[in-house]
């Protein structure tokens, strides 16, 4: 007589090996970005998501986002660029090769740079980590 148990179990533990992604799992599905101006107060907008400096915002990744910041009449936008994230990489061990479409899917293959944003509105400039892509007046 065939024990169903193990069989069970051991197809249950497949099936969730299949269907995971490892950067889906271990780096998630948003990723946090910090916004510091000087002076703070700026008004900052992501996507949907807006607040003043300081302040941190979860993304979702995936897509690419501008990142408005404001500080009265003087705006600035700087680009969130997108790279691989490092623990997609781990779905080249083989029972987790599925894991790339789930990480795809989910947009976990990719992480956000940079993460903290400075900008100085006294100087005119972005500064520590930023990418600026353009100065609207």
């Amino acid at each position: 007589m065939i024990r169903r148990r193990p069989i069970a179990l051991a197809l249950l533990c497949s099936i969730a090996v299949a269907t995971a992604g490892c950067a889906t799992i271990i780096s998630g599905t948003s990723q946090t970005i910090t916004v510091h101006s000087n002076p703070p107060g700026a008004y900052v907008q992501i996507g949907h998501q807006t607040g003043t400096t300081p302040v941190t915002l979860h993304i979702p990744k995936g897509k690419d986002y501008p990142v408005e910041i404001a500080q009265g009449p003087d705006k600035r936008v700087v680009a969130l660029n997108r790279n691989l994230d490092p623990m997609t990489l781990l779905n080249i061990i083989p029972p987790l090769w599925p894991g790339f479409i789930v990480d795809a899917v989910t947009g976990a293959i990719t992480k956000y740079d940079p993460n903290v944003i400075s900008v100085d509105f006294r100087t005119g400039q972005a500064v520590d980590y930023t990418h600026l892509t353009r100065f609207q007046e």
